[in-house]
């Protein structure tokens, strides 16, 4: 029994070293890392951020933005996940907690202010998104205007985004897993329309003329707190991926809802 034990070894040995020599062990270790469950992988390098849109515009100027790699939720956060928080930190209710039109469990959580999300997110042990973050994971590593590339790529009929109106199927919030043809290109799922997503920056409308290279954060603290991605109340076009809203950051309203991030580690 030990002669045949002791034989093998060579023949592993053998086979490691073809394992290595063929570049396999390096293609695993090059691997991007498994996302936790809910989540997609973002990888870090450049993007191209905001659009030219005249000199005076909050949306401009373009300008290349670098971010480490993260995860992000493929979905809003939903009632049924919020709910778990409320239930398990005693934390207040969304203000639409009774109200049918947006309490369904897999429609996104709204009524929830800025502070409601991070405090979720603290929960999760993750927080906001950057609006640097949020944008990369909605457009990709082109200058598209939305997730899914040109405004009307999918056609006319909005089986695609849940923006203002019925053509969409919906009047208010749709599920926060619907709308698979509008995915962004990293497999995000309603980046436009469905609700605004509030996001870790606070706003300033000059930003991006001074904004760093590497990881924004957003300027120093102002009065209002950035939210992205336009709503159910909006048309199309106000769900355009460079546009950048922005609110008080104690605001609970029917068109504010969240989405968190979890950095990758670096080795």
């Amino acid at each position: 029994m030990n002669r045949h034990r002791f034989t093998s070894f060579p023949v592993v040995l053998f086979l490691l070293t073809i394992f290595f020599s063929l570049g396999v062990g390096d293609a695993l270790a090059d691997a991007p890392p498994k996302p936790p469950p809910g989540m997609v992988y973002i990888p870090e390098g450049y993007f191209p951020m905001g659009a030219n849109s005249g000199n005076d515009s909050e949306e401009g100027p373009q300008h290349h933005v670098y971010t480490s790699a993260y995860f992000i939720d493929q979905y809003e956060v939903s009632n049924a996940e919020y709910m778990k928080f409320v239930e398990d930190t005693g934390h207040p209710k969304p203000v639409y907690w009774e109200d049918d039109r947006f309490n369904r469990p897999n429609h996104p959580v709204v009524g929830v202010s800025w502070f409601d999300a991070m405090a979720y997110a603290r929960w999760k042990g993750r927080r906001l998104p950057t609006e640097a973050e949020w944008e990369k994971a909605a457009r990709g590593n082109d200058t598209r205007l939305y997730p899914w590339g040109d405004k009307w790529a999918k056609g006319f009929v909005l089986y695609f985004v849940n923006v203002y109106g019925l053509e969409d199927k919906y009047r208010h919030t749709a599920p926060v897993d619907d709308y698979p043809a509008g995915i962004s290109p990293f497999g995000v799922f309603n980046m436009a329309g469905n609700v605004w997503e509030w996001c870790l920056d606070w706003y300033a409308d000059d930003y991006y003329r001074k904004s760093p290279e590497l990881n924004p954060e957003g300027p120093e603290p102002t009065k209002m707190k950035v939210v992205r991605g336009g709503g159910w109340i909006n048309n199309l076009d106000g769900a355009r991926l460079v546009r950048r809203g922005r609110n008080f950051p104690a605001t609970r309203n029917m068109i504010y809802g969240f989405r968190t991030v979890l950095p990758v580690p670096t080795p």
